[in-house]
């Protein structure tokens, strides 16, 4: 499973990268909170979570795709679901369609959805562990703000999600930072 996801980050990645000059690509970096929700959060705490992607801008309408990466972790809560001390670390492999709500202003709120992969480690203080890998879903709102002519500051919050009942659920909220690195349309 690890193969198939690094094949299609690879393959993703690649797209973004070989689209038409005449677009924006951009690279984005952003972290913050990660919430657990539904019966993940019986067993964890709030914990944190980073991210990283990038992406590129469809036809000039507001309409962009992007590949991203995460990564975080949440430290159990003794004595509920879990009797030891521990971590449960989470990274995901997304593929994401977003759409800017109000196009090239200043600021702009956006939405976005996507689907993928969600990978969840189980590691106790004390020794031994369990993993698993799950098709994903993901879904967000945000806020876009224009910080000089190629970067953008954005604040979000996301649901992210795992197919299994019981698996990782979670909320996600970021802050970060997007910088162009191809031609703006104009």
């Amino acid at each position: 499973m690890k193969r198939l996801t690094t094949a299609m980050m690879v393959g993703a990645v690649a797209t973004l990268l070989a689209a038409s000059s005449a677009q924006a690509q951009y690279v984005y970096f952003g972290g913050g909170a990660n919430i657990p929700v539904g019966s993940f959060k019986d067993g964890v705490k709030t914990g944190w979570i980073a991210s990283a992607g990038v992406g590129t801008d469809v036809g000039n309408k507001g309409l962009w795709v992007e590949a991203e990466g995460w990564y975080g972790s949440n430290k159990w809560k003794t004595g509920s679901v879990y009797t030891v001390a521990g971590k449960t670390t989470i990274w995901s492999a997304l593929g994401v369609l977003g759409y800017d709500l109000m196009h090239g202003k200043t600021w702009t709120p956006y939405i976005a959805a996507g689907a993928g992969v969600l990978g969840a480690k189980a590691k106790a203080d004390a020794g031994g562990s369990a993993s698993s890998t799950k098709f994903a879903y993901t879904g967000a709102f945000g806020a876009s703000f224009k910080a000089g002519n190629s970067a953008h500051i954005f604040l979000e919050a996301r649901y992210l999600a795992g197919t299994s009942t019981g698996y990782a659920k979670m909320l996600p909220i970021t802050a970060g930072v997007s910088i162009q690195v191809g031609k703006k349309k104009m």
